[in-house]
């Protein structure tokens, strides 16, 4: 797996892309090949797609990422690196009481389940790490970032449990919530999708924290 800086990869001749506008350009860049992914599936994320629908050629495309291994490898750690930067900005509203910081957490995995985008990247990230080795470490690599990112904001508001009663804590709820991409991904039962049942689903994940 080629090592990578701010999600671009090395060789993609950082020289330009760390500069404002090469930064804008693989932001542009990463979010078009995210909607492709999300929307159309991973046989329909090539150089040439990402390009068309940015309206650039190739060759300022492969300017930054000069294979499609590139630019998916760079998408994922976009994606973290997403997650990192909502997580800070939700949670730092209450940065002197920790269970209102969990609690904000939890309203935004919430909503952030019902994004079709969001729900159909993970959809293809879990199929790839099936049969794409390089994949699948970065997918097991992100899943232990976010489990630590958990891990924090759980020590915060239960000091006197153990590392490993944390640990099955934050296991348990990242399951609730990967569960919650697929069910909310199905548009026929209607109740999944009321108020009521967003009500529930935040104080079943708060018990299972214990939290009140």
């Amino acid at each position: 797996m080629k090592e990578t800086v701010n999600g671009i990869a090395k060789k993609a001749r950082l020289g330009t892309a760390v500069r404002t506008r090469g930064k804008a350009r693989v932001s542009d860049i990463l979010g078009a090949a995210q909607t492709i992914l999300a929307n159309e599936g991973l046989a329909n994320l090539t150089i040439r797609s990402v390009s068309e629908a940015l309206g650039i050629s190739v060759g300022n495309l492969v300017y930054y990422f000069p294979s499609k291994d590139d630019l998916l490898q760079a998408l994922i750690e976009h994606v973290i690196e997403g997650y990192d930067e909502e997580l800070r900005r939700e949670t730092e509203t209450f940065p002197d009481d920790p269970q209102k910081r969990f609690k904000t957490f939890v309203r935004y995995l919430i909503e952030d389940t019902k994004r079709p985008e969001v729900r159909g990247f993970f959809y293809q990230l879990w199929g790839l790490s099936t049969h794409d080795v390089q994949v699948a470490k970065k997918h097991t690599k992100s899943y232990q970032h976010i489990l630590e990112k958990i891990l924090e904001l759980l020590r915060d508001v239960h000091p006197e449990k153990s590392a490993n009663a944390l640990e099955n804590m934050a296991l348990g709820f990242m399951v609730c919530v990967e569960g919650l991409h697929v069910v909310n991904g199905v548009s026929d039962i209607d109740r999944i999708h009321s108020p009521s049942f967003d009500k529930h689903i935040f104080k079943q994940l708060l018990v299972m924290v214990e939290i009140s």
